[in-house]
């Protein structure tokens, strides 16, 4: 199923609840004002989840306007690094009810792929429910920092709307996506993994939910991938566990009406 990004309506209306792609040009964890960021709301995050939309939902945005507006150039390069994450925090406006999640801290995030074609293992760990609370927060400053109304005149320029979506240039020194992610990609080590992907690539995504070293909290939801173009895709694929629980449950369905049709 192809599908194009229902995301917010109006340019830099970043809202919580929904999924955002981040893209710099610099060093991750750079602060001075040489380089630009650039957002792009994907929509909301239950668009990506299977209680919403079956697997093999496809969505994709042509960024390359936007990256020409904020890097005067269309292509992805290996200067371009960038990264996928999301919020939906109950306590701050805008909560989605239709994102199933399992608290407050719970995080969207991407972890790319060393190899294009194939699928990152799952994280071990995900961070308890006190430290990815510094991380939604994290992720709450880079993607609130695209409300013209928290910045100075001229440090947010709008960009054209994308497939439904809002994109925005950031300026660096308000702690944007540059600063705030960290050298290591990591948010500057409040999150157990980095976020970051390089250049053209593919990168997977994952709903973490707070747990501890004992426990595994993350939930693959698909694959997202970025090509020299500048066309992202993001493609909602269920974990492993999901398509076993649902072959299995064809496989009932038929066993169960061959019963019936051997009976009648």
């Amino acid at each position: 199923m192809a599908a194009l990004c229902g995301g917010s309506a109006m340019a830099q209306n970043f809202n919580n609840g929904d999924l955002i792609i981040a893209l710099g040009n610099d060093t991750p964890g750079n602060s001075d004002s040489s380089h630009k960021d650039l957002l792009v709301d994907l929509g909301s995050i239950s668009q990506f989840q299977f209680t919403t939309v079956p697997a093999g939902t496809v969505y994709t945005y042509n960024l390359s306007s936007a990256l020409t507006s904020a890097f005067s150039s269309s292509t992805v390069g290996s200067s371009i690094y960038w990264a996928v994450m999301g919020v939906n925090d109950p306590t701050a406006s805008g909560y989605q009810t239709s994102v199933s999640q399992n608290g407050a801290n719970t995080i969207w995030s991407s972890l790319a792929r060393f190899n294009p074609s194939v699928k990152t293992t799952t994280p071990l760990v995900s961070g308890n429910n006190d430290s990815q609370g510094l991380a939604v927060g994290d992720i709450q400053t880079i993607i609130n920092l695209n409300n013209p109304g928290q910045a100075s005149p001229g440090q947010i320029t709008s960009l054209a709307t994308i497939n439904g979506g809002s994109a925005s240039t950031v300026n660096v020194q308000q702690g944007g996506f540059t600063e705030t992610i960290g050298s290591d990609g990591n948010l500057s080590g409040d999150f157990s993994e980095s976020l970051l992907n390089t250049g053209v690539g593919t990168s997977d995504l994952y709903q973490s939910n707070p747990g501890n070293a004992e426990i595994n909290s993350q939930i693959y939801l698909g694959n997202i991938a970025l090509s020299s173009a500048g066309v992202l895709t993001v493609t909602t694929v269920p974990e492993p566990s999901t398509l076993a629980m649902v072959a299995g449950g064809f496989l009932s369905l038929f066993a169960i009406r061959r019963f019936k049709n051997r009976n009648a």
